[in-house]
């Protein structure tokens, strides 16, 4: 059960973000064999979940989309309890949550929303569907795509590497936080961001973690 609701988590952050969920891209994402991920497809759809295409990938049915939504609700809750609560720092909340997240009884799910004010965003700016499968606005776009000088809000921080979310705790470019990008350093991949009163160089591969909402005319 725990190895379905991965690979449906993933279908679901695939859609989320607008890529096709190939058979090479959820390999990938679970750092498995392609051939691996080819006999869970076909495993899922038989169980009603998915609709395999091969050599194209899946897609998930509304029986899959639904329980990709509550897994989905299950991780991002419990990552909000974690860094709230418990103080878990944010690095390791993902972790945590993709042990926790299929095993949670419903009534559980609901007692940490509760707890929380029902939140609509995970630490990482994550939208959390709600317990009827609405899933909140989400609007972003990568820092990169910004123009120099323009200022916007980071909005949500890519949580599959804990390595490069440690990095982003440590330069404080973390959901909510208001920032500009000033310029690109001519030697090496480093990017010059303005936050909070101060100019930091950042490496490229850790800002193509970062997603923001541009500030238009200010």
């Amino acid at each position: 059960m725990q190895s379905v609701d991965r690979y449906l988590k993933v279908l679901y952050e695939l859609h989320e973000s607008g890529e096709a969920a190939t058979t090479t891209g959820v390999a990938a994402r679970l750092k498995l064999r392609a051939s691996s991920v080819t006999e869970m497809f076909q495993r899922l759809e038989r169980q009603g979940l998915v609709q395999y295409h091969p050599y194209r990938g899946v897609v998930l049915t509304r029986r899959g989309w639904e329980r990709a939504v509550e897994i989905v609700r299950h991780h991002r809750l419990l990552e909000a309890y974690l860094y709230h609560r418990l103080g878990y720092p944010l690095e390791r909340v993902h972790a945590e949550a993709e042990r926790l997240q299929g095993v949670i009884s419903e009534e559980f799910e609901e007692r940490i929303a509760q707890s929380l004010g029902h939140p609509a965003y995970d630490p990482h700016g994550d939208p959390i569907p709600t317990r009827e499968g609405r899933i909140p606005v989400f609007q972003a776009v990568p820092i990169l795509s910004l123009s120099f000088g323009q200022k916007a809000v980071v909005r949500r921080v890519r949580d599959r590497d804990s390595q490069i979310v440690r990095q982003l705790v440590i330069y404080g470019l973390l959901p909510q936080r208001l920032c500009w990008l000033c310029g690109r350093r001519s030697a090496g991949a480093e990017y010059l961001i303005a936050l909070q009163g101060e100019l930091l160089r950042v490496p490229e591969a850790v800002l193509e973690a970062v997603y923001v909402e541009p500030m238009e005319g200010r």
